[in-house]
C-alpha cells in the first residue's frame, strides 16, 4: 500500500478537496513502518497487556487502601 506525503502543509481547498501548497511524495508501506518502528510481535502483546493490568492492579489497591485509611 502506497501513501501520499506533502513537504507542505495540507490545505482546505475551495471544492472541500485537500490540497498541498509543497510537492506530493509517493511512500511505501514498508517505509512508513520503517519510520514509525517496529510492530510489536504477539509475545510482546501479551507482556505488555501482563504490565499494564499489574500496573491498574497496583493502583487500583493503593486507592483501596488509602479510602480505607
Amino acid at each position: 500500500m502506497n501513501f501520499i506525503a506533502c513537504d507542505g502543509v495540507w490545505l482546505h481547498g475551495g471544492s472541500g478537496l485537500p490540497e498541498c501548497n509543497g510537492v506530493l511524495h509517493s511512500v511505501a508501506g514498508n517505509e512508513m513502518r520503517d519510520l514509525s518502528g517496529a510492530a510489536l510481535n504477539w509475545e510482546q502483546v501479551s507482556e505488555l497487556q501482563g504490565e499494564v493490568m499489574l500496573l491498574f492492579a497496583i493502583v487500583f489497591g493503593f486507592l483501596v487502601l488509602k479510602k480505607l485509611l
